[in-house]
């Protein structure tokens, strides 16, 4: 039986929303060492984000291709230009109820399903940014 590329992107998403739905659930404890990070106040990262940039950021084209295919120091500060870049512009600092090792472990998972290459980063991360808040 041969599936359309609607019906292929249907399921991708639906299984993208659920894995959100659940992450919350699946996190607990200690948030550690991300408290420093989500201040806003760190050092710039020593790697570049992962992707492409376009007008200066990686944010809007960013896959989960481009994920799989980075390091651990890339992806760290990939996760921090998407909290950046995501965050209101009436906020003055870059904070998120998303800690970025929880991020890191959110994008890690939804970006090893064999069919996630072409999943935008920026849609993972605010997804998963929307349900934080109830982890706790």
């Amino acid at each position: 039986m041969r599936v359309g590329c609607g019906a292929r992107r249907a399921l991708a998403a639906s299984c993208a929303g659920l894995l959100f739905a659940l992450a919350p659930l699946t996190g607990c404890g200690d948030s550690g060492s991300a408290d420093a990070s989500a201040s806003g106040d760190e050092a710039a990262p020593a790697a570049e984000p992962v992707g492409e940039p376009s007008a200066g950021s990686i944010v809007q084209y960013a896959d989960c291709a481009d994920w799989n295919r980075g390091s651990l120091a890339e992806k760290q500060a990939t996760v921090i230009e998407l909290r950046g870049q995501l965050t209101p512009q009436t906020s003055e600092t870059a904070e998120s109820d998303l800690d970025d090792d929880r991020a890191l472990e959110i994008l890690d998972g939804a970006c090893k399903a064999g069919f996630s290459d072409s999943l935008r980063l920026y849609k993972l991360y605010v997804r998963a940014q929307a349900f934080a808040p109830l982890a706790e």
